[in-house]
């Protein structure tokens, strides 16, 4: 087996098949890339078992056959060739392959294609076209709030489903805060079929790359057991997590009736700064609501405190709140208007950040205990 192939396309092909290959996993093909050699199109595969991604290249020059190569060994390897230069990858005996440039010449160890794992089936059925910065959008808004707890595995994904007035909503939450986002597109009842998709947060980030990469929409569908995403030359498949998201329809509180109304960047602004002094390992920060104004302070045992001083709507009682700072952060990513809502009970309910008119988004942040 053998072809030819422009040293850039070569790169941009192994480069988005990178963050999948796992380069310390108990099965060693899994640090490789498959290649597979058929007429003029190259097929490049990489698999860590719960996400598969394949992208095609045109190459000339070849002769149809299949093996697997170390894939980050194989990217370094193409980044060091000389500029707007042909590579010519040759395989030889004992699963070496023969990659030459010019003056330039290498032998690199792989292994058998028949060690590496089988491709999954592409989902039946039509795929629905999403536009890439709506999904993006939606998946900036939450993956921040999925678990990275393995121990709480049915945490660890971000729910797709279909809203009740046909929009594509997400939801993620680590048991301690959650947030919910959705945005109206055509069609996309289509992809649930009246269930939900419950994926690995990383599989949904490599979608959103994907999303990311070039014009044009994404295409979704989905089987029992994976999300398919496609877009020009690349294809992914995430497996689904066999586990039952929680119903976060029912932690979402109803009588959360104190509201505080700020400026969205200069909220944003002021948890920045206080939060440079606040504890490393929890982030605790502590609001003290007193009539218009918004008192944010932090205390470090070991450094020191700081407070910064904030204008708020607000009409209720005086009150003192204790939060994890970060959280809060990561919360008002997803909010894009002037202003935003903070919607409150008391000192130990969860806390409701949104923008102040639009309703398809909003977060939950559970305070903490820091007096």
């Amino acid at each position: 087996m053998n072809f030819s192939v422009d040293k850039d396309h070569l790169i941009d092909v192994l480069a988005g098949i990178q963050r999948v290959a796992e380069r310390r996993h108990t099965m060693p093909v899994l640090s490789h890339t498959l290649m597979t050699v058929k007429g003029d199109t190259l097929t490049v595969v990489s698999s860590d078992l719960e996400i598969v991604i394949r992208c095609t290249q045109q190459v000339t020059g070849s002769e149809s056959g299949s093996f697997a190569l170390p894939a980050r060994k194989l990217l370094d390897i193409a980044k060091v060739l000389p500029k707007d230069s042909q590579v010519k990858i040759s395989l030889k005996e004992s699963n070496y392959v023969e990659i030459s440039s010019g003056r330039s010449h290498f032998r690199l160890a792989g292994l058998p294609a028949s060690e590496f794992p089988e491709m999954p089936e592409k989902p039946p059925g039509k795929s629905v076209p999403v536009d890439p910065e709506l999904f993006c959008r939606l998946v900036e808004s939450v993956a921040q709030f999925a678990s990275s707890d393995e121990t709480r595995y049915n945490f660890t994904g971000i729910l797709l489903e279909c809203s009740e007035d046909e929009a594509f909503r997400m939801v993620a939450t680590d048991g301690h805060r959650l947030a919910m986002a959705e945005e109206k597109t055509q069609g996309i009842g289509e992809l649930f079929s009246s269930r939900r998709i419950l994926a690995p947060k990383k599989g949904i980030l490599e979608i959103s790359k994907l999303a990311e990469s070039g014009p044009g929409s994404i295409e979704l569908s989905a089987s029992d057991k994976f999300l398919f995403a496609s877009k020009g030359e690349t294809e992914i498949w995430v497996r689904l997590l066999d586990a039952d998201f929680p119903d976060y329809s029912q932690v979402i509180p109803k009588e959360n009736s104190l509201m505080a109304t700020v400026d969205r960047n200069a909220f944003a602004e002021v948890l920045r700064r206080v939060s440079v002094m606040s504890p490393d390992k929890v982030h605790s920060i502590k609001f003290s609501f007193s009539g218009r104004q918004l008192e944010i302070s932090s205390v470090n045992p070991d450094h020191g405190e700081a407070q910064d001083l904030l204008e708020v709507e607000y009409e209720g009682p005086a009150l003192k709140i204790g939060f994890n700072g970060r959280y809060l952060q990561e919360a008002i990513t997803g909010i894009r208007e002037e202003k935003m809502v903070l919607r409150i009970k008391d000192e130990v309910s969860q806390v409701i950040l949104q923008p102040e008119k639009d309703t398809s988004y909003l977060a939950l942040v559970m305070p903490m205990r820091i007096f």
